[in-house]
């Protein structure tokens, strides 16, 4: 097996995982309101689930390892296709198509809270 055989059988796994632990929330990927209400949440409480995970809390766990998961293909994905491959998240979408939804849930969750910052920080 070549070496970027092996790329895309990890990534394929891991796209199966995430879509797993999306069944096991009964998130679906496919739904935006869905994913961006995760997005929000997961961001928002990072640090208790982090912590009741850590103390047993299986549905935190879930959520912390989605998001660990969203991050970890987001790396793989730069490392195989370069640091510019978000602007072409469609031709992703085929092979990688609750990875990609998450994804954009959370970098979207991401810059709104940016720019909620950029905000406040204007107004002080």
């Amino acid at each position: 097996m070549f070496g970027g055989d092996i790329v895309f059988k990890v990534e394929h796994e891991l796209e199966l995982e995430i879509e797993r632990k999306c069944l096991i929330l009964q998130l679906d990927s496919n739904n935006a309101l869905s994913v961006q209400s995760f997005a929000h949440d997961v961001l928002s409480h990072l640090d208790s689930y982090g912590h009741a995970a850590a103390n047993g809390d299986m549905q935190a766990r879930v959520k912390i390892e989605l998001y660990g998961m969203a991050v970890l293909m987001h790396k793989s994905n730069s490392a195989t296709f370069g640091p510019n491959y978000m602007t072409q998240l469609g031709a992703l979408s085929e092979r990688q198509s609750a990875w990609v939804n998450i994804a954009r849930a959370i970098w979207n969750e991401l810059e709104r809270r940016s720019s909620m910052d950029e905000v406040r920080k204007s107004q002080q």
